[in-house]
């Protein structure tokens, strides 16, 4: 299959995507629309029936959805709800996964091994975890509650920060890496709220039952140092291994911060650079 073709059944499968999600999103507005009369002082579900032209049953259930009590006569009558944006759904982000399936299955198909293509397909198992969060599956059985399928939605993250260092670790040479993590280490000692991880000591509890200690640091350069006294330990990190590395250290970092007193931190840096270059998309323009 040509790319020009591989885009246009892309779009054509998201155009029926999309049809299908409005069509699913209009029961959902005019849910909203008769909780919004409701709510504002229309308590008359025959009227309520008539001006959305359904059935009274139709609209008993779209105040029960809105957890409207249409027996409680004593529900304070208030004005339009308004807010900016509207509530995630979960029919919404299934349909963002599943544009995102059409997309990525068959490029894994194609490389599997690709991180790109692992993590495009990371991502949409991500969004279709997301949608099983906010709208549980009533038809699978049990374990969809979200305590259940949230940590699968960390397990997806993990799988595309993984696959997106391993990337990065193909393109970018050594010293891009070890500058890009020194710099990240200064940006985030001069927010003056945050302390940064130089190393840690971790023992491993090995498959074959014993323990060693593995040094994990960095250089003067700001590279990943990995040591150990064990003769069980291989040292020395390449690309991939500093990347996760230094995330793992990062994250240590966040968790120590949040318990440093107040006398730990300081003010920001005025003169403090940024840790990562900014950027900013450009959106074509319809206008000449």
């Amino acid at each position: 299959m040509t790319e020009s073709n591989e885009a246009v059944r892309i779009a054509a499968l998201s155009e029926l995507i999309a049809w299908a999600e409005r069509r699913e999103r209009l029961s959902e507005d005019r849910a909203d629309a008769v909780a919004a009369a409701w709510r504002t002082g229309t308590r008359n579900v025959a009227e309520l029936a008539r001006l959305a032209r359904v059935s009274r049953d139709t609209v008993y259930a779209d105040l029960a959805a809105r957890a409207i009590d249409v027996g409680s006569r004593e529900q304070v009558i208030s004005g339009p709800r308004k807010g900016r944006g509207i509530p995630l759904r979960g029919a919404s982000v299934r349909t963002v996964a599943r544009i995102a399936d059409a997309v990525a299955l068959p490029a894994f198909t194609h490389d599997p091994d690709d991180p790109l293509v692992r993590a495009t397909l990371a991502a949409s198992r991500a969004l279709e975890t997301v949608a099983d969060v906010l709208e549980p599956p009533s038809d699978q059985g049990p374990g969809w509650t979200p305590q259940e399928t949230l940590p699968s939605l960390a397990g997806e993250g993990e799988k595309l920060a993984h696959h997106s260092r391993r990337a990065l670790a193909a393109l970018a040479e050594p010293a891009e890496l070890a500058a890009g993590s020194d710099s990240y280490r200064q940006a985030v000692l001069d927010t003056g709220r945050h302390a940064v991880a130089d190393g840690a000591s971790v023992t491993l509890t090995l498959p074959t039952g014993g323990a060693v200690t593995l040094q994990v640091g960095r250089d003067e350069t700001g590279w990943t140092s990995l040591t150990s006294d064990s003769p069980l330990v291989v040292e020395g990190a390449d690309s991939l291994d500093h990347l996760e590395a230094q995330a793992a250290l990062q994250a240590l970092a966040r968790i120590a911060t949040r318990h440093l007193a107040e006398a730990a931190v300081a003010e920001h840096r005025k003169d403090a650079q940024p840790g990562t270059h900014p950027r900013t998309r450009t959106i074509p323009s319809n206008e000449n």
